[in-house]
């Protein structure tokens, strides 16, 4: 992340196609481990640590059908100079050990940053120079990463699909 006071940003979905998100229902018991993996597997399929998942929202109480449940969670990763990654997990249910339903949404963005604050950033010669550089040389780059984060989101996508199995598995045991 480019720290300026001014700076021009360039966003786009991980997913060029719309809607941008991955939305995944379950139904099943455990629904409530569904936390603690989805927090594992953020650090291990995006390689990240602790530090960059911020959960921004966190929700957890008691109801008639057992725990409802609402976190979000943003998940930042540096992937050079001037581009990172913005990753938004939600989930949302309730249920108990018996039976529940849950929901998880993952949106991933990928952000390019550029300094604005000197003269010479903010002259016509430097942005023609900025914008050909990008345009030759780092565009590529960014559609890497974007290919990146849509194969990091589909993996972690299958990977919930693989522990609710095993839940459900282990449950019919």
């Amino acid at each position: 992340m480019v720290f300026a006071r001014a700076k021009l940003v360039m966003e786009d979905n991980c997913f060029e196609e719309e809607p941008g998100n991955v939305e995944m229902a379950f139904v099943g018991q455990n629904v409530s481990k569904l936390y603690e993996k989805i927090y594992e597997l953020m650090k291990s399929v995006f390689h990240v640590v602790d530090s960059d998942i911020q959960e921004t929202s966190y929700s957890w109480g008691k109801s008639d059908k057992g725990d409802k449940f609402s976190v979000t969670w943003w998940v930042h990763r540096d992937m050079d100079l001037f581009s990172y990654w913005f990753v938004r997990v939600k989930l949302a249910g309730q249920g108990d050990s018996r039976m529940g339903n849950a929901k998880v949404q993952i949106r991933g963005l990928i952000r390019s940053e550029y300094p604005q604050d000197t003269v010479w950033q903010r002259s016509l010669f430097y942005e023609m120079l900025r914008t050909f550089w990008h345009r030759a040389f780092y565009r590529k780059k960014r559609e890497l990463y974007a290919e990146d984060c849509r194969h990091s989101i589909v993996y972690m996508q299958t990977k919930l699909k693989e522990f609710m199995g095993q839940v459900r598995a282990s449950a019919e045991e």
